[in-house]
């Protein structure tokens, strides 16, 4: 290890971040696993001889973590990156107390307070392709590590202040919350999905006489069928709860971000579809037996789902919540403050909260309602072509020379820096103002 960082630091100088932009012809030369093994023999220590660790060894290991997980530039292999990230993983006092004063030496390593958190972060989302096959479920597990990691990071103040800073001076951060947003919608869906195929077989097994006039082959079918559901799910919920939880605590002291115009309008969206799932005529399809195998805990959910909606509480939120026609209802925000009241799992102070915020929530929805009916004549250019939607600050896309709203357009390229008329590339530097579209539609 002192090797390998040695070919990394300028001669006669200490290591020190962030290395040089430069990567020596020496360090790249070296075989990947040589990283490796390094990862696999910690890992393995890790495991069986934790107090090993102890030795006069320990500051090297450390320094060289925090330096090469810092440093992506330096390792081109994103699935060697990841080792060294399930290294801080194992490390971590979460998944074994043996090793909290290694990871507390990680955390306050001089390097560690101003790196570390923004290398996770742009690894967090740079993961999202790797090239492999399986890209699509390894970043789950790659995300699942990062966000363990967060977490504890999170408990720690100079960290803290750390991730706060990213989240106003970095445009990373929005790109970072688009990515969460991505995951946590798709493993709540599939999780959700999953308890309802579990809940149908369950209900009919009850049924014996139904059950047993079924083929054999029918009922080895749907058990096996049950089986898949029940891993699937205990796997879903398990990534699926570290993101929501994620969302929990970052809006609890992060709010501005998060209402970008880009990413307000989906993740209240998000939330809504979620809180529906929970409170909606449907909710009965999630009640499933031994809940707790699962790791199902749906009060838990609701009280972060709502108290999301209470961190975020500001005209620009309410305003995206009403225009979600597709899962936001005024029933659906009443069934959540009957259970709620019911159940007794919000504060009163926070339940009045709540309140006062779907109550403005219905005073825009009926304030929207009179727009559609003042705009429903509205010339096609003054919609945005996607959205169909007036639009509010129109911009040009020079690559197909289409006219778009900016937070729509900068929505998509989010998700792909392509101009979704012709598949060029584009970015949002390259966006023009709409003036014409712009001075017409006022």
């Amino acid at each position: 290890m002192q090797m390998i960082l040695n070919l990394v630091t300028p001669e006669g100088q200490s290591v020190s971040l962030p290395l040089s932009n430069d990567v020596s012809m020496e360090f790249a030369a070296l075989p990947e696993w040589y990283m490796e093994d390094i990862a696999e023999f910690i890992l393995f220590i890790v495991q069986y001889s934790p107090s090993t660790l102890q030795d006069t060894c320990l500051p090297t290991v450390i320094t060289f973590l925090v330096v090469f997980v810092s440093s992506a530039n330096y390792i081109r292999n994103p699935y060697l990156l990841a080792k060294l990230i399930e290294v801080l993983f194992v490390l971590n006092p979460a998944i074994q107390d043996k090793t909290k004063q290694v990871f507390q030496d990680i955390t306050l390593h001089p390097m560690s307070a101003d790196h570390l958190v923004p290398a996770l972060m742009n690894f967090f989302t740079d993961i999202e392709t790797t090239g492999a096959s399986s890209e699509f479920y390894d970043k789950f597990s790659i995300r699942y590590h990062i966000s363990i990691i967060f977490k504890s990071l999170w408990e720690i103040p100079s960290h803290r202040q750390v991730m706060i800073k990213q989240s106003s001076e970095s445009k990373d951060f929005v790109r970072f919350v688009n990515m969460l947003m991505n995951d946590t919608t798709f493993l709540l869906d599939e999780s959700l999905d999953c308890l309802k195929r579990i809940h149908e077989i369950q209900e009919a097994r009850k049924d014996k006489e139904a059950w047993n006039s079924q083929s054999e082959e029918e009922q080895q079918r749907r058990l096996k069928q049950l089986e898949t559901d029940e891993r699937q799910c205990r796997s879903y919920l398990t990534l699926a709860k570290e993101t929501l939880d994620m969302f929990h605590y970052l809006t609890r002291d992060i709010k501005s971000p998060f209402l970008r115009p880009e990413l307000v309008a989906r993740l209240a969206a998000m939330l809504n579809f979620n809180l529906q799932q929970l409170c909606g005529p449907k909710c009965k399809n999630l009640k499933v037996e031994n809940k707790e195998k699962y790791g199902f805990d749906p009060r838990k959910m609701l009280i972060q789902l709502t108290s999301i909606y209470l961190h975020l509480d500001s005209e620009e939120f309410a305003s995206a919540v009403a225009a979600d026609e597709r899962s936001y209802r005024k029933e659906l925000f009443e069934d959540a403050i009957g259970k709620m009241r019911k159940l007794a799992i919000m504060a009163p102070v926070k339940l009045d909260q709540f309140c006062n915020l779907f109550q403005r929530i219905e005073n825009i929805v009926v304030q929207n309602k009179q727009k559609e009916l003042d705009t429903e004549d509205a010339p096609d250019e003054f919609r945005d072509p996607l959205m169909m939607t007036i639009m509010s600050d129109p911009v040009l896309l020079p690559p197909s020379g289409t006219i778009m709203d900016r937070p729509i357009i900068e929505r998509h390229l989010l998700n792909s820096q392509t101009d979704p008329f012709n598949r060029q590339p584009l970015s949002v530097d390259m966006l023009q103002p709409g003036n014409f579209v712009t001075f017409t539609v006022e």
